[in-house]
């Protein structure tokens, strides 16, 4: 009983301590634009990338991005599509 109980804090607190929930829009797009400046990838390639990294669901996307990484992804989509 004792050791459910402290590998349920145990698994809590390592939950809690995942760095997606120190993420906030302006720390995750940060890290878009590092990625984008440090591998020379665009923006759709930087939001994979730390999707697979924090293991984030696509569909959290929209709430931690800011206004401005939105108009750059969506950009960044445009020009994707055309070059197709």
């Amino acid at each position: 009983m004792l050791k459910k109980l402290v590998d349920e804090i145990l698994f809590e607190k390592s939950f809690i301590d995942h760095p997606v929930f120190k993420l906030t829009p302006t720390t995750f797009s940060i890290e878009i634009e590092k990625l984008v400046k440090e591998y020379k990838i665009d923006y759709l390639e930087a939001v994979c990338k730390l999707c697979e990294t924090f293991e984030i669901d696509y569909g959290a996307i929209p709430k931690l991005l800011t206004k401005t990484m939105k108009d750059k992804i969506e950009v960044a989509a445009l020009e994707r599509k055309y070059r197709i």
